[in-house]
């Protein structure tokens, strides 16, 4: 794969719901297809694609998909294993240099990314803040991950290399379940082994110097949760 200028292959169907992602080094249709969960082939012909080898880093493909959100695994409920939580956050992205891991709630009782998405919209947030959701049953799965738009193009949520996790729930009054704990241990050391992070980087939001919150709730393992780790 050769480095090429910026490269925007145009969708198929003019006004197609979907989002651009950039080609990094050593990805390919099937990598990228399995990223995001499309069709190999449905990737192709959405980005007129004649040989597949003739990718270049820099290009930028259409992935003909809604922009916000999408859910990995779509569904199904229970914690995420490992080699899931790799498959969720993808390959490297080399030009990516995470360096912290900040854990929220919700502080809701319910709810998914897409309602998040909303809610952040409105409050003038640029769309969903987090790169993950972790969901709880009820808008979304126990212990299933959502994977924000943030972390599809690999973009900042507010502060620079940080990656921001959000489990679905409010805990000041209620307990983290089984599924999400084990869920966010998996994800989290996945991401820390593919970016390098050492677990003194994991924080919660309310150890952010500055930030007048609690969050993730008074009931939250974090001591558990570095144990763990």
């Amino acid at each position: 794969m050769r480095t090429s200028p910026t490269y925007f292959a145009p969708p198929v169907t003019p006004g197609a719901q979907g989002f651009y992602h950039t080609i990094q080094k050593g990805q390919t249709v099937y990598h990228i297809s399995k990223l995001y969960h499309v069709d190999q082939n449905v990737l192709i012909r959405a980005n007129n694609i004649k040989d597949i080898s003739s990718l270049v880093v820099g290009q930028k493909l259409f992935i003909p998909q809604e922009r916000m959100v999408i859910s990995a695994p779509a569904s199904g409920y229970g914690p995420v294993s490992l080699n899931e939580a790799y498959r969720i956050i993808g390959p490297r992205y080399p030009t990516s240099h995470w360096r912290t891991i900040t854990v929220h709630h919700s502080g809701t009782l319910q709810g998914s990314a897409r309602n998040f998405d909303r809610d952040h919209k409105r409050r003038k947030m640029g769309g969903l803040f987090y790169h993950f959701v972790i969901g709880n049953g009820t808008a979304s799965g126990d212990g299933r991950v959502e994977v924000g738009y943030r972390w599809q193009r690999q973009i900042k949520a507010n502060r620079p290399d940080d990656v921001q996790i959000c489990l679905v729930g409010n805990f000041d009054i209620q307990n983290v379940s089984e599924a999400q704990f084990n869920t966010l241990v998996h994800m989290i050391q996945a991401i820390q082994a593919e970016y390098n992070i050492p677990t003194r980087n994991i924080r919660q939001h309310c150890d952010i110097p500055g930030k007048h919150t609690d969050c993730p709730g008074k009931k939250f393992p974090f001591g558990r949760l570095i144990a763990a780790l």
